[in-house]
């Protein structure tokens, strides 16, 4: 498996309107290729693709981006915590936007304002959680 073959694939898939196998690709990338630099990578081609084509039908394979992540690591997030202290939410709240759940026949979706607490509440947990040292 190659890097820049299987980041073709995602950029078709981009292009596609099959989401779920663009989630799919996301994932698989995630997996597959750990390294920092791999990351890094696949990271900034995503944000590069995004931005070149932000539409709305974009801006949801942006949101499925930040879903993929979330899933990978869902273990150790606290969802419940950064609902209730961040948003001052319950944490179905936040699992609607997450999800995208269909509320008033709508997608639920965060605002940029949203977006941004919630980038914010995660750099704040993980500085919290860097800062703790056993002795």
């Amino acid at each position: 498996m190659e890097l820049n073959n299987e980041l073709s694939k995602l950029k078709a898939l981009f292009r596609s309107d099959n989401v779920n196998a663009f989630k799919k690709q996301v994932i698989l990338l995630k997996n597959n290729f750990t390294s920092e630099i791999e990351t890094k990578q696949i990271d900034e081609f995503i944000d590069v693709m995004v931005s070149e084509h932000m539409t709305e039908r974009d801006i949801a394979f942006n949101e499925i981006k930040l879903q993929a992540e979330l899933i990978l690591n869902k273990d150790i997030i606290p969802f419940s915590y950064i609902a209730k202290h961040y948003f001052k939410k319950s944490k179905a709240w936040l699992y609607q936007r997450l999800n995208g759940n269909n509320i008033n026949g709508k997608p639920a979706r965060f605002t940029p304002e949203e977006m941004e607490i919630f980038n914010f509440a995660l750099q704040d947990i993980s500085k919290k959680l860097g800062s703790i040292s056993i002795v």
